[in-house]
Parts: C-alpha cells; structure tokens; sequence
C-alpha cells in the first residue's frame, strides 16, 4: 500500500511552539555564525598583512644595511654604526615574529571562517526551508548543525577582541547583508 507523503496538518507545523523554538535558535546560531566569521576573515586579513611584514622586513633592512651608500656616505653620521644596527635589527625580525606569537596560524583561522560561514548560511537554510518540513525532519536537520557548529567551535582559534568589535561594527553597518535579502536587485 502506498504511503501518504501529503501534509495532513499544515496548520499544526506552522503553529507547533516546537518549530516556532528551532527557527528562533536557527537565528541565533545563524547570527552567531555571522559574527564570528566575520571576525575570522577580519583577523586572517590582519595576520596575513603582518606575516607579509615580519617576512619583506628583514630583507629591506638587511639590504639596506649593507648597502655600500650606508657606510660611504653615512661614515661622517655614523654610517658604520647605523649599518650594525640595522644589520642586528634585521636579525631580530624573525624572533620577534616568534616571540610576539604572531605566526597565527594562517591556515587554521581561514578554515574555521570557511566553516562558520558555511553554517550561517545552513542556519540560514534551515530556518527558512527546512522548518517547513515538519518538526520531526527539522530537529534532525537542527541537530547535524549543532554537531557540525560544536565541531567548528573546538577547532577555531579564539578571535581577539578587537576583531570581534571590527566585524559587529561591519556588520550593523550593513556590509555583510545580502542584496537579495533586502529586495534589492543587481540588474
């Protein structure tokens, strides 16, 4: 015998407390997802300017402090001297790198912001699509997203602060919402 796959009750799913909860908490998450993200890709952009920095740095200061101009031209100022110290500055770039801890794992920081904004949009999904499949399929739905959001949540490195207040003040600005959310359109 055949199964009948009809909603019988639409009216119950669309009242059901239980579906109203999971599509409030869908929104937190969703919110949440959008936040931290956010502040992932607003501290990788940071990391990856100072990596940049600690690696051309040495080199500049290195190239100048054997420059030949240094010493023939700086002698009466103190060429000789100005040369050592840039030479031992140049020297230091890498410890202090290590020492200020700012190899932040460039890698790891844009993973967890590729994860965090895949499950914003599943969040997103979720509460908009699937809590019209009835309670059943959407707690499970719920559920594999909460796992995957605990999982992401282990094993993203903490933002710091500043990052997080960067990214609310993009964010309340408006600069990671959707054209299409805000009925405008790109023709």
């Amino acid at each position: 015998m055949a199964e009948n796959l009809r909603d019988e009750h639409p009216e119950k799913r669309l009242t059901d407390p239980r579906v109203a909860e999971l599509i409030a908490e869908c929104n937190r998450q969703e919110e949440s997802c959008r936040y931290t993200s956010a502040s992932l890709y607003i501290w990788h952009k940071a990391a990856r300017w100072w990596r940049s920095f600690f690696l051309v740095a040495p080199i500049v200061v290195g190239g100048v402090a054997s420059s030949q101009i240094l010493t023939s031209f700086g002698a009466q100022w103190g060429g000789g001297v100005m040369a050592a110290f840039l030479s031992l500055l140049a020297g230091f770039f890498p410890s202090i790198y290590v020492a200020l801890d700012m190899d932040m794992r460039h890698a790891e920081i844009a993973r967890a912001a590729n994860e965090f904004t895949t499950l914003r949009d599943r969040f997103r999904q979720a509460s908009r699509i699937k809590s019209h499949s009835g309670y059943d399929e959407f707690q499970a739905e719920f559920e594999v997203l909460m796992d995957r959001m605990d999982a992401a949540r282990s094993a993203a490195p903490p933002t710091p602060q500043w990052c997080f207040e960067r990214a609310r003040n993009e964010i309340q600005k408006g600069r990671y919402d959707f054209d299409a959310d805000e009925g405008k359109s790109r023709t």
